[in-house]
């Protein structure tokens, strides 16, 4: 058996106060575009992640993403852009995948959370911010 590529990730920028590990509480996808929203562990705050140009995704429950452990580890931050070893190097090697011949620039980004995790494989970068409920 093979050892499993080591990820290399950088942590993501929050901009919002008393903000870190998580729970996602909603997924919305549509025509390509992804929005992930989390609430922050000691106040109601939430943060909607948003993608686009999204080129798949999938909802994991973080202990069967062992080799994303300890690089996406912070008690401050939750999402995290892929540098390496993660989902889309897999993708870019597996026999069958068009991943890199279609889409052209592919980035991955991992956004934690206590239980679920969604990876997502998009062009461009996310936006980061606060999610306002309708009253």
């Amino acid at each position: 058996m093979t050892q499993p590529t080591k990820v290399e990730a950088v942590a993501l920028p929050v901009a919002v106060d008393d903000y870190g590990v998580s729970e996602i509480v909603r997924i919305d996808y549509a025509a390509r575009k992804l929005t992930v929203v989390a609430q922050g562990p000691k106040s109601n705050t939430l943060i909607s992640v948003r993608f686009d140009h999204v080129v798949a995704y999938r909802v994991m429950d973080e202990r069967d993403l062992a080799e994303y452990w300890p690089a996406c580890s912070s008690p401050s931050c939750s999402v995290f852009s892929i540098q390496s070893g993660g989902w889309l190097s897999q993708e870019s090697t597996r026999p069958g995948s068009c991943i890199g011949l279609f889409y052209g620039d592919v980035r991955e980004y991992l956004v934690t959370s206590v239980a679920e995790c969604v990876s997502v494989l998009c062009i461009g970068e996310p936006r980061i911010e606060p999610e306002y409920r309708k009253s």
